[in-house]
């Protein structure tokens, strides 16, 4: 097995989104390879992310931009906002590291998470068998990232719509 070269601490949610969702995607944005910035999803996201930034959190200890934090019932909520639910799985695991790292920085007891779309909204639980998923990951993550090429480009369903379909297809 490889040694990783990356640091966890470089790893981003927008990282982690990409690793589940198309493993080359991850590589060249965590490479600074840039995505096609006049791609009409890339410029989209670009606005919201304006809209929302002067109401998103951050904490000096990491790298972490998500979008409310608040106390409920006792435990932490974390709530991360998405203009689409089409790619649950890698909204999951991006909001499940923020609540990883919140939890193991924060030194939390109990801490969950909430992805709103619209109307739907997607619970994510911070049990111990998420965090213990999480953590496997953020190492399989940076053993791949630390590769020295992007593996080959895969067609899958979010081609269409990716801001790096250009350097694969």
């Amino acid at each position: 097995m490889t040694t990783p070269l990356i640091d966890e601490a470089l790893i981003t949610g927008t990282t982690v989104h990409y690793y589940v969702t198309c493993k080359r995607e991850a590589w060249l944005y965590a490479h600074k390879i840039s995505a096609d910035q006049t791609d009409e999803n890339i410029l989209m996201g670009k606005v919201l992310a304006e809209i929302k930034e002067k109401d998103l959190h951050q904490f000096p200890f990491s790298n972490l931009k998500f979008d409310k934090i608040g106390k409920q019932r006792g435990h932490y909520l974390v709530t991360e906002y998405k203009k689409s639910l089409k790619n649950v799985e890698g909204a999951r695991a991006q909001l499940l590291f923020y609540m990883y790292l919140l939890k193991r920085n924060l030194k939390l007891k109990k801490i969950d998470g909430k992805i709103i779309s619209g109307k739907k909204a997607v619970f994510v639980e911070g049990s111990e068998e998420n965090f213990e998923r999480m953590e496997a990951l953020l190492q399989e993550i940076c053993t791949f990232l630390s590769i020295s090429k992007p593996p080959p480009p895969e067609r899958i369903v979010f081609c269409e719509s990716c801001g790096y379909r250009y350097y694969c297809f």
